[in-house]
């Protein structure tokens, strides 16, 4: 079931919306995936804190979050990816991981990727791994007021390497050469042995990216 505060939220502004159920998954591409919606359609909400403010960037499920760009857009001073037990007190009526993007509902502000805004509807988790909210962008952005921005990262391919490197989220040994799969994170290349291990890194990249230095 949807938690109580957020159906409440939804229902106190009036917002029309449908709840998904679907099988269980546990990252943005997964519940994309399971709940039959194009990753590309499926907003992903990453926490993050500015200014040591959280807030919420929103962005499609296959790309990763420009630290950068989201600093330059709220005009921060300072922006990290906030930590797993931060954003498991920050949602508490929530599943880790699967909180919505109503920023208002929890006191903060809401930076959406543009991409997301060429579709009619917005797709997002509804504080589970097996339940989704689906609502017509304008009423997403009628409840939440949400600052648009060029926030998903742009990746370049990079020159290719054959060293090897080991995957953050399993540690299997895996070649440096971007034939495969990666993620970067600010000046720092992650590879990785398999989708499903990309996947679980891009929707909590500072657990495992700490665990590098």
């Amino acid at each position: 079931m949807v938690p109580a505060s957020i159906s409440g939220y939804l229902d106190r502004h009036h917002a029309r919306y449908v709840v998904l159920t679907h099988p269980n998954a546990y990252t943005a591409q997964e519940e994309a995936a399971a709940a039959l919606v194009p990753g590309n359609e499926w907003a992903k909400t990453v926490v993050c804190f500015a200014d040591e403010q959280p807030v919420l960037a929103v962005l499609p499920a296959p790309f990763a979050l420009d630290l950068n760009r989201l600093k330059e857009a709220l005009g921060a001073h300072s922006i990290r990816l906030a930590r797993e037990q931060e954003f498991a007190a920050l949602y508490d009526d929530c599943e880790i991981g699967a909180m919505p993007p109503l920023g208002p509902l929890y006191g903060q502000r809401v930076v959406v990727d543009e991409h997301l805004l060429s579709d009619a509807e917005i797709v997002f988790s509804a504080g589970s791994h097996h339940d989704a909210i689906r609502m017509p962008l304008a009423e997403f952005t009628r409840v939440t007021q949400p600052t648009p921005a060029p926030i998903a990262a742009a990746l370049a391919m990079p020159a290719s390497q054959t060293t090897l490197a080991s995957d953050p989220v399993c540690g299997a040994r895996v070649k440096e050469d971007f034939t495969g799969e990666w993620s970067r994170i600010g000046e720092e290349t992650y590879f990785f042995c398999s989708r499903s291990c990309k996947m679980e890194f891009d929707d909590n990249p500072y657990a495992y990216a700490r665990a590098r230095h």
